[in-house]
């Protein structure tokens, strides 16, 4: 039932989405009105929402394996 979703996004485009949701939704309570410690918070979120899309593009790619088809004994 998911599979085709999965399959359209990608990672990249998943990090990407996650980094606007948090940047807007800090954005969005800090216009309403923060402390320091919420604030402090909101900037921990949206790093570390970025920190995830360099990871996920850093991150290196599997390599296909080949396997040796034998008989069973």
């Amino acid at each position: 039932m998911l599979k085709p979703i999965t399959v359209r996004i990608t990672p990249e485009r998943a990090a990407m989405a996650f980094v606007i949701l948090a940047s807007a939704l800090v954005g969005r309570q800090a216009a309403i009105g923060m402390d320091t410690a919420q604030g402090l918070s909101g900037l921990a979120a949206i790093l570390g929402s970025s920190m995830l899309v360099v990871m996920v593009k850093s991150w290196p790619k599997p390599e296909q394996v080949k396997v040796r088809a034998g008989r069973d004994d």
